[in-house]
């Protein structure tokens, strides 16, 4: 099963701008991720064509599990 975080913020042009952490911890909790998106926001770290972040939008984090199709294929 694969699994992200997804962040997402609003930019001073109304736009919203996506943050796809790949491989997060499996104890992460929300105060964590709120911590980490207001710092981002604090330091203005992420230049986006959308704008400036500067305000949070959501998080949440996306699990995907596969399977595989025998489609017995010689």
């Amino acid at each position: 099963m694969d699994k992200y975080l997804q962040m997402v913020f609003k930019t001073d042009q109304d736009k919203k701008v996506n943050i796809k952490v790949t491989v997060p911890r499996e104890d992460l909790d929300a105060a964590e991720v709120k911590d980490v998106m207001d710092t981002i926001i604090e330091n203005n770290v992420i230049h986006a064509a959308a704008g400036d972040l500067v305000a949070i939008d959501r998080a949440y984090i996306v699990e995907t599990d596969i399977t595989e199709l025998d489609l017995d294929i010689e």
